[in-house]
């Protein structure tokens, strides 16, 4: 009834579109997103997007809030998925080493309404169409508007969704970025504030690890940016160094706590550090670099 036709026609492609929509659906993927807006938050000032580090932070509290209300949409209809959403079809023509990988990507379990990729696609890239100053918002929203359909297109090539789950998904992620940037008027403060209203109603509905990872890097983002949001806010340029180190260490852990079943109170736990050390890492560099400059003056007198 929700899929109106389309999963099933679209389930006759060649395998070779499955491929390449498993690649195309990481466009809106937690890992890349959550990746991608931390790098413009940290080097965004310096980068041809010249995205000040608050709209960055700004950027950051929207995907926050968006992932918490993946999970309280998903619990409160609680829809399942096509029949064949777990199963990675295609995978015969993957090597062996990736299939584990491809399996990931081209499958999906739980609940599938609203969709959560669709959603994440609304709010990250029609945020950075929003914020971003680079060419005309008509562009901007052309591109942002083509990446959520290639994304939205992938989920019903691969099977994991109907027409209606992800029609959903935009309509949520548009309501939702439109109520906190109206809300928040590009003061990071107050995205993360809505941020963190979404997470602890997501965890209050359903005790789960997506909900208490969600909430906890929220909150640990949210006090960091109550605690020295300002200095942040006019901090100097990240180093390449720290932000590989921040990466490596941060986004490792991330990924570790994503995937990995530790239980929900070390899932928060983790998810606090991370979101805290997120925020923080400009200030931390700033700290790091000027050690560095301290210690070669130090060098350059003996």
């Amino acid at each position: 009834m929700r899929g109106l036709g389309v999963t099933e026609a679209l389930d006759t492609l060649p395998d070779a579109f499955r491929l390449a929509f498993a690649v195309l659906t990481q466009l809106a993927d937690v890992w890349f997103v959550l990746g991608l807006l931390t790098l413009l938050y940290w080097f965004g000032e310096r980068s041809p997007l010249s995205l000040p580090r608050e709209r960055g932070a700004l950027l950051i509290a929207v995907a926050f809030g968006g992932l918490s209300l993946i999970v309280v949409s998903k619990q409160l209809f609680a829809l399942a998925r096509p029949p064949l959403a777990g199963e990675a079809t295609a995978i015969e023509h993957v090597p062996g080493s990736l299939h584990a990988i491809y399996t990931n990507a081209a499958t999906a379990t739980g609940y599938g309404f609203p969709s959560g990729h669709a959603l994440t696609a609304t709010v990250v890239w029609g945020g950075l169409a929003a914020v971003l100053d680079v060419g005309t918002r008509a562009r901007r929203a052309f591109v942002a508007g083509t990446i959520v359909a290639v994304v939205c297109l992938a989920r019903l090539v691969l099977g994991v969704h109907y027409l209606v789950d992800v029609l959903a998904g935009v309509g949520l992620g548009l309501a939702y970025l439109g109520v906190v940037l109206t809300l928040a008027r590009r003061r990071a403060r107050r995205a993360f504030r809505i941020a963190a209203i979404v997470a602890v109603v997501a965890v209050l509905g359903t005790v789960s690890a997506d909900g208490a990872l969600a909430l906890g890097a929220t909150a640990g983002a949210l006090a960091v940016w109550e605690a020295v949001g300002d200095r942040l806010a006019s901090s100097g340029q990240m180093g390449f160094g720290v932000g590989v180190l921040g990466m490596a260490v941060l986004g490792g852990g991330f990924v570790a706590v994503y995937l990995l079943d530790v239980g929900v109170i070390i899932t928060a736990l983790a998810g606090t550090v991370v979101g805290a050390g997120v925020v923080a890492m400009p200030i931390l560099g700033e700290r790091i670099g000027g050690r560095e400059k301290d210690g070669s003056a130090q060098n350059v007198s003996r």
